[in-house]
């Protein structure tokens, strides 16, 4: 979750800063002294509150290689005409882990944009990794009876909410029947191994139009709709 003091990066522009507060699912954002409002499913930690940027430890976010890959059309490659320095690599951030998050819980919640307007406001989907582990994931929908196919596929960092889509009250019935596969590793560090997750859920969709089946729950304070998929016994309360 986005807290004040946060280093972030924006996920559709160049840029970011330094969370200033925060309300409800708005962070205003000191980019470069101008206090700018930002949806916080727009927004991605680089560096958490109380940490150095010269700490050690694996940095939890690489902007070039975010912008890469979310640009619609790459260019092909290009004789070069003379040689490029390369970029110096940055410095890790630190990842930290819970007492609690060797036991790996994921969770799958449904988070609407304005909750007085749910007839036709935006309803985000969102991965919640409560867990030390890096989730690679993939998020596949019932396509009727053609199969299946992917809505979105990633990789959650250990304690990372990711937003997988959005939907609207006419879309989100896309969603009935769904699979959630996924992969757990460490990085740098021994680790337990997890058996690779397939887990399959069939919605309710009649919730999505019901203003009181979305409630703050176990990671949101904000009104949603939270689909349990894995929960190992250390699971937090």
């Amino acid at each position: 979750m986005i807290q004040k003091g946060d280093t972030v990066r924006y996920l559709n522009a160049v840029g970011g800063g330094k969370v200033i507060r925060v309300e409800g699912r708005i962070a205003y954002v000191d980019d470069d002294g101008f206090e700018t409002p930002v949806q916080t499913s727009d927004l991605v930690v680089v560096l958490p509150a109380g940490h150095e940027p010269e700490g050690p430890g694996r940095k939890m976010f690489d902007q070039k290689a975010f912008d890469t890959g979310r640009t619609s059309v790459r260019e092909s490659a290009a004789p070069v005409s003379a040689p490029v320095a390369a970029a110096p690599e940055q410095e890790d951030f630190p990842v930290e882990e819970t007492e609690y998050g060797d036991d790996m819980t994921l969770v799958l919640a449904f988070e609407p944009a304005d909750i007085k307007k749910l007839s036709d406001t935006r309803i985000d989907a969102l991965f919640v990794n409560d867990s030390n582990y890096f989730v690679t994931y993939q998020f596949l929908r019932r396509d009727g009876e053609a199969g299946w196919m992917v809505a979105a596929s990633g990789e959650a960092a250990p304690n990372e909410v990711v937003t997988l889509g959005s939907y609207t009250q006419q879309s989100v019935g896309e969603l009935e029947r769904i699979v959630f596969q996924a992969v757990a590793c460490k990085r740098d560090r021994t680790f337990a191994v997890k058996m690779p997750v397939s887990v399959s859920r069939k919605l309710d969709l009649t919730k999505f139009f019901k203003v009181h089946c979305f409630r703050p729950g176990v990671y949101f304070d904000t009104p949603v709709i939270e689909v349990q998929l894995v929960a190992e016994k250390g699971r937090r309360k």
